[in-house]
């Protein structure tokens, strides 16, 4: 029957009728057996609500069984949510405006990080010039290539001070120690760098926190609003098709995302795999620590940071001017999530 159903829906979308599709019935609405999940890169610290999701036991509630599967260069995310390889994705909220630019209608059914967890640090040498965002036209931001997540902070950096971003100049990175150089010598000045690589550059005493976009104050504070990053996303069809998918994982990541603000980060560590955390315990906790306040969320998505980043996204790509902000997230799902657990 799901793939009937599936059949059915593919069939919908190939002659522009998708929206048109009757509800599933009772049949095609049972909840699968195994839900697909495909997440960028599961052992980076950004992904620990995913791993901690999995050995909570929340993923799976006996009936349903969900797999994560590691991101693969070969095959693009949205072919496989497309094509029904995978059922939901696990990266940052800003592939969602990207894939409605290019005719994909994907949507966030949960909202994990609110903050781009990552620290704008700034040359010492350059402290006395540039001490608040309005200040920073003419800067030069070490922040690697136009498309990349430490250039849309840069951008957002730059534009919250009331500047375009074509008033500073934006540097390629060439790894920590060509980074320290730079800062060093006085041909850049400053580094966004995220968890825990800021670090880095203090601890040579080259540069010191600018902004601390690692907080939902210093986010907040800095950019104006919160600012979206991680977040479990689907294809649009398959959440009209199958909302039952999207409710067992906004059930499952709810419950995860209290347990991480509710729990010490002890507590929390002790839950993950020692395959995860690696031989150096300490060195892991004090990285978590620092990226535990990213996920100070109830699994919403608020709707002024996701205006803000489409915002500061087309400001870098006019491409994206067309994309309706609203259709990109839907917080329907938590929210039922969120009457259960009450």
């Amino acid at each position: 029957m799901k793939r009937l159903t599936l059949a059915v829906l593919a069939a919908c979308i190939s002659t522009g009728h998708a929206a048109a599709a009757q509800p599933p019935t009772p049949d095609a609405a049972a909840a699968p057996q195994r839900i697909v999940v495909l997440v960028d890169e599961i052992k980076a610290i950004r992904n620990f609500p995913v791993v901690l999701a999995e050995h909570l036991g929340y993923l799976d509630d006996g009936k349903t069984t969900v797999t994560l599967m590691n991101i693969r260069d070969d095959v693009s995310t949205a072919d496989m949510l497309k094509d029904g390889r995978v059922d939901a994705v696990v990266a940052y909220y800003h592939h969602n405006i990207v894939n409605q630019a290019h005719g994909i209608d994907t949507e966030a059914i949960v909202t994990l990080g609110v903050t781009p967890g990552a620290k704008v640090l700034i040359a010492n040498q350059a402290k006395n010039k540039y001490r608040r965002p309005a200040d920073l036209k003419g800067a030069r931001f070490i922040a690697g290539g136009a498309g990349s997540s430490k250039s849309t902070v840069a951008n957002a950096l730059v534009l919250a001070g009331g500047l375009g971003i074509g008033d500073y100049t934006r540097l390629g990175t060439e790894g920590k120690e060509k980074n320290v150089e730079a800062l060093r010598g006085g041909a850049a000045d400053f580094v966004v760098a995220p968890t825990p690589e800021g670090d880095v550059y203090e601890a040579k005493g080259v540069a010191t926190v600018f902004a601390d976009l690692t907080t939902v104050d210093g986010t907040r504070q800095s950019l104006g609003t919160l600012f979206p990053s991680s977040t479990v996303y689907m294809s649009s069809a398959r959440v009209h098709a199958h909302p039952e998918i999207a409710g067992h994982l906004a059930g499952a990541f709810v419950r995860t995302l209290k347990y991480i603000n509710t729990h010490t980060p002890e507590e929390i560590m002790a839950v993950i795999p020692p395959e995860i955390v690696g031989k150096d315990r300490t060195a892991y906790l004090k990285v978590l620590k620092e990226e535990i306040p990213m996920f100070a969320n109830d699994g919403r998505m608020p709707a002024d940071g996701a205006a803000n980043e489409l915002r500061v996204l087309t400001a870098a790509n006019p491409a994206y001017a067309s994309v309706k902000v609203d259709q990109t997230y839907t917080n329907a799902f938590v929210d039922t999530a969120l009457r259960a657990t009450h």
